[in-house]
């Protein structure tokens, strides 16, 4: 009988050769062993499936995997937490790293603490040649028993995602809407994670996140952010409405949730409550979705 491992570590990669062995090199040397790595290849067309077959090949627990085409980075991250075998899953951007320790912390947590769903270590942003920019404060220690309390909470906080690189329950990420095709919708899932569970900040520094001119964070236009989320959408189409996709993606994710109803209505008010406070360009998206195109 195989051993199922106790953690998927899940990395999407596109064009990533110049950081990616140095990732998977941080994995490979976590002190927590029994995992998977599931590596999948969103059809890149540089040195990436040579340095993937590589890993694959010098170690089992490493399961390469390449799409025929992008599909972007939503449907790349989907398809990672499909694959998964794990009880627990780990995403691992292609150009980040983490110290040896981080895997066994966050997996002590989890198994200590059932109602956590997300444990993740304080984040350290660091340039292309892995020189420290700043120590960053994720400030998502959520522990508190009420779901609405975290995701008011969640939404209120949030800034750069850097949580979901922690290790999270598979079971949960499955459950929720998890990434949708669209600008930023790692905003509108981790708000609704809280409401699967509480989330757990360990005090160390653990996690070091790469910025750099090739990095998704480093994207300055609309269309260059659709390509990255949903390429296979983007030709020939009108960008979507983002703040639109935003509050719909509330509401489904607050629909989905386990929670009493009637904390759940509540959750619907303030989802409410938040949209007419972006009237203002939910109106000026709404305009520009009735607006004929201009064919030159």
């Amino acid at each position: 009988m195989s051993h199922t491992p106790r953690v998927t570590i899940g990395i999407p990669v596109y064009n990533g050769e110049a950081f990616l062995p140095e990732t998977i090199d941080s994995i490979v040397a976590q002190t927590f062993q029994d995992y998977e790595v599931v590596i999948s290849d969103n059809a890149s067309q540089d040195g990436t499936a040579a340095i993937c077959r590589e890993y694959a090949a010098r170690d089992p627990r490493v399961r390469y995997v390449r799409n025929e085409r992008n599909v972007g980075a939503a449907r790349n991250f989907s398809q990672l937490v499909t694959l998964a075998s794990g009880e627990y899953f780990k995403l691992a951007n292609a150009d980040d790293l983490c110290d040896p320790p981080l895997v066994a912390k966050c997996v002590a947590v989890l198994d200590a603490h059932p109602e956590v769903v997300l444990c993740y270590g304080k984040t350290t942003l660091i340039d292309a040649n892995g020189d420290v920019l700043e120590r960053y404060e994720d400030n998502l220690d959520l522990r508190h028993p009420r779901a609405a309390d975290r995701f008011r909470l969640a939404l209120r906080r949030i800034g750069l995602v850097n949580v979901l690189q922690g290790v999270m329950r598979t079971a949960a990420i499955r459950r929720s809407g998890r990434l949708g095709a669209y600008f930023a919708s790692d905003l509108v899932l981790v708000p609704e994670l809280t409401l699967h569970g509480q989330f757990y900040e360990l005090p160390e520094f653990l996690f070091y996140r790469r910025m750099h001119p090739g990095a998704s964070s480093a994207i300055t236009t609309v269309e260059g952010e659709w390509r990255y989320w949903d390429p296979l959408a983007s030709k020939g189409r009108r960008a979507p409405a983002a703040t639109w996709q935003h509050h719909l993606g509330h509401v489904r994710g607050v629909l989905r949730a386990p929670v009493p109803l009637g904390e759940k209505i509540g959750l619907l008010r303030d989802v409410v409550r938040y949209a007419i406070a972006d009237r203002s360009d939910l109106l000026l998206e709404l305009r520009e979705m009735v607006a004929p195109r201009d064919r030159r």
